[in-house]
């Protein structure tokens, strides 16, 4: 009943950036944009201290929380991202974050004792974008008060500060490409922005 419910629930999820489409130099574009808002959200509260929770989230999420700051962990479809000492993002593959977080709850439970765990699923609230192309650095250092240059933004850092006027997390790629996850409700302001401010490099909707 979870798995079809999720299903059903991100068929007709969708976002204002869905309506844009390619617009200038798509060819030779140094900004390339794509969104993945079908991917599942989940807020994760537990004790980082606790043995048994760090273990019991590891055995679902398939990968060890990550406890350094601004730092995040991933393995296939799975994400988790640092938002500080007791709190994680987990972004998930579509339509599985009802199974992830009853799975959670459970794994918790049969670890026993007197252990707290919060679990939400947030993925109606935010979306996805990925970021890539030769003008990216650029783009994100006229959009961002946080330095974003290579040698202060390795590849698995995240940090949470704005896009322009929109609070969003960041999370740097191997590839060098940059994932956002910003509110729904913002993702036009956020589209409009990103357009104009990509508009001497060029901007492609994937």
């Amino acid at each position: 009943m979870t798995n079809s419910t999720s299903t059903q629930a991100t068929d007709i999820m969708e976002s204002p950036l869905h309506n844009h489409v390619a617009h200038t130099n798509a060819d030779n574009a140094g900004v390339v944009m794509s969104e993945d808002k079908f991917r599942g959200h989940l807020n994760l509260r537990g004790n980082p201290q606790d043995a048994d929770f760090m273990a019991a989230v590891a055995s679902v999420l398939s990968v060890p929380l990550p406890t350094a700051p601004n730092t995040s962990a991933r393995a296939g479809d799975t994400v988790a991202y640092w938002l500080c000492p007791n709190e994680w993002l987990l972004i998930v593959a579509s339509g599985t974050q009802g199974q992830v977080e009853n799975a959670l709850r459970q794994a918790v439970a049969d670890k026993g004792g007197n252990q707290h765990i919060a679990v939400t699923d947030v993925s109606s609230a935010q979306t996805l974008v990925n970021l890539s192309g030769s003008g990216v650095e650029q783009l994100l250092q006229k959009s961002t008060v946080y330095d974003c240059h290579e040698a202060n933004f390795p590849a698995g850092k995240v940090v949470q500060t704005t896009f322009a006027k929109t609070g969003t997390t960041i999370c740097k790629l191997a590839d060098g490409s940059v994932d956002l996850v910003i509110r729904r409700s913002f993702s036009d302001y956020f589209f409009l922005w990103l357009q104009d401010a990509s508009e001497e490099y060029g901007l492609h909707i994937a």
